[in-house]
């Protein structure tokens, strides 16, 4: 594993927990709440070198006092959280800034895929997120992108990433191993690229982390004996328990986008042990990060939902560690790192203070670290390339000459790819949605310069009026977009195309709300509490152009391939689960 050593001089450490030079810190005055043995006890953390040395009882006195002491005020002393699976990406801000508004949470490690970038800009994005990540305390930890894009017959992003690609991507520093594969049918059927990244993985002896939705039976046993580990995509409970008893890790998912954690927690019921279940986050936009939390808050509601405090905080710290083989962190205990949180209650509120590697980070919210961290001196690249969009009526769905009714296959999302077709008139050349409120076109448009595109009809959404786009649209990240009427459609397109992203709303042909995310589509290049209020303003104006409730990233998983349901990308219509594309249009033979 290519994890960099973080204790760079044990001998040193030896000689400090032996008592024979002094620590450089002493947290005194804690309750430890001990994630190796279950217990909560009083205690004083000597600290070396962003390592703990030696754990003492209350009142033990040290050989030689540190020379710094840090009293934490009867408050409970646990590890720092680890959030396993992670697209820093979709915080919409950019690592250096996602990370001041995730550590002062009590998140201190995360294990991030960056294929969000690595769809938009190959290897040269992966680079950008691990050097700009390194401009913050937030310890960072970077899987290979392995899905890029997620199917590559189904779909067509900005890079395609090879064997060799993920290959050259693990010999960076800081890749720990190999990111979501996704692709799971394509490993258990024999695909050879997603195989060949496999076998490269489990020859290196790295972290091979899964994607496997709806995947059970005999599928699910070939994608297990193929060599992902985990798995953060379950949607209940029976999935859970077959899962865990498959041998795979389950790393419990609540995000702005999927939330089905306490289904998911029901199928822990009965089980002695729960050493194979951590937390993970996923997708968190910028919003929720600011007035929800991390890490904590998924750990608050597992205690609001009867789980233990010390098992959900164990979960969140020392399994999560274990299923990565980080084996110096995740406790609090001599030879591990000095990543911790001082909390009032053992609740998931928000804590007290936060150290990473032995220093103060954050304290009642406010980040502390002086990490260079306030401003960001890049320039990106603009990567909204669409072609083959010139007016109106290229953003409606064409028929033939001379036909005046087709038959549509009516997109959805869900467990099930259900076959809905539904008869609509044409109108010059196109169909129409006269007399059909409840529908609306949705478009996935190449912007990689290619002129991809491909529209249909759905009636997920209920849209009243206008148009909404995204080119936050997992994971190739082309340009989606939902609309009644191909004037906003247009609007919003133009509107991206020169901010180089982002999201819009428009009405009657004209944009009145936006959210610019210039860095590859994605990102903001200002932090949380700048971006926060650009978010609620194109939030609450998707929402005013929707009959029914709407939320942010509801877009942003129409276009995903590996999803069950109809999916659509820039090549076509999607059945999710059987990987191939379906018919959507047929014309109405009259008389």
């Amino acid at each position: 594993m290519s994890r960099p050593c973080e204790i760079k001089d044990r001998r040193r450490l030896v000689e400090a927990a032996a008592g024979r030079i002094p620590c450089d810190l002493s947290i005194v005055n804690v309750r430890l709440a001990n994630m190796l043995t279950g217990e909560i006890y009083p205690a004083e953390v000597d600290i070396l070198d962003g390592a703990v040395a030696r754990v003492r009882e209350k009142g033990e006195p040290a050989a030689l006092p540190s020379k710094h002491c840090y009293n934490g005020g009867g408050r409970y002393l646990v590890p720092g959280f680890i959030d396993t699976h992670v697209h820093v990406e979709s915080t919409m801000l950019i690592p250096q800034w996602a990370a001041r508004a995730i550590l002062p949470w009590g998140t201190t490690t995360i294990c991030t895929d960056p294929h969000e970038m690595a769809n938009v800009a190959g290897r040269k994005g992966v680079a950008f997120m691990l050097e700009n990540a390194r401009k913050a305390g937030l310890r960072q930890y970077v899987l290979a992108p392995s899905c890029v894009p997620a199917v590559p017959a189904l779909e067509s992003a900005g890079a395609s990433f090879s064997a060799e690609d993920v290959v050259e991507l693990l010999d960076m520093p800081g890749v720990i191993g190999v990111a979501e594969m996704m692709d799971y049918l394509g490993l258990v059927n024999g695909e050879a690229r997603i195989n060949a990244i496999a076998a490269e993985g489990i020859r290196r002896n790295v972290y091979l982390q899964g994607h496997a939705p709806g995947a059970t039976g005999a599928v699910l046993a070939a994608y297990r004996a193929g060599g992902p580990i985990s798995d953060h995509e379950s949607g209940s409970a029976s999935e859970v328990r077959e899962k865990l008893r498959c041998g795979m890790h389950i790393n419990l998912r609540a995000s702005s986008i999927v939330d089905r954690l306490e289904t998911l927690t029901k199928g822990l019921s009965g089980m002695e042990w729960l050493d194979q279940v951590s937390i993970c986050t996923d997708d968190v936009h910028a919003k929720d990060l600011m007035d929800k939390g991390h890490v904590n808050a998924t750990v608050a509601r597992l205690i609001q939902g009867g789980m233990p405090p010390l098992q959900a905080y164990k979960l969140a710290t020392l399994n999560a560690a274990r299923e990565y083989g980080l084996t110096d962190l995740g406790a609090i205990a001599p030879g591990y790192l000095a990543d911790m949180q001082l909390l009032d209650h053992l609740d998931g509120t928000r804590p007290y203070a936060v150290f990473v590697h032995g220093k103060l980070a954050a304290q009642e919210g406010v980040y502390l670290l002086e990490d260079g961290s306030d401003q960001c001196l890049f320039t990106p690249d603009n990567t909204m390339h669409i072609t083959g969009v010139t007016c109106m009526s290229d953003l409606l769905p064409a028929v033939p000459v001379g036909c005046h009714r087709v038959r549509v296959l009516l997109l959805s999302r869900g467990a099930q790819a259900v076959r809905e077709w539904m008869e609509l008139p044409v109108q010059d050349g196109h169909v129409s949605l006269e007399g059909h409120p409840e529908l609306s076109y949705v478009a996935v448009l190449n912007r990689y310069g290619t002129g991809g595109k491909t529209i249909a009809i759905t009636r997920d959404f209920g849209l009243r009026e206008g148009a909404i786009a995204s080119t936050v649209s997992h994971d190739s990240h082309n340009l989606t977009m939902v609309y009644r009427d191909a004037a906003s459609a247009l609007a919003c397109l133009r509107q991206l195309e020169k901010t180089g992203g982002g999201m819009c709303a428009a009405r009657n042909g004209a944009c009145f709300a936006l959210l610019p995310l210039p860095v590859g589509g994605l990102m903001s290049l200002e932090p949380c509490a700048a971006v926060v209020p650009q978010v609620e303003r194109v939030e609450s104006a998707m929402r005013s152009l929707c009959r029914k409730p709407f939320s942010l990233l509801d877009i942003a998983i129409y276009a995903l391939p590996v999803v069950p349901g109809l999916v659509i990308t820039d090549r076509g219509i999607i059945d999710g689960i059987q990987q191939s594309f379906v018919t959507c249009m047929e014309t109405v033979t009259e008389g």
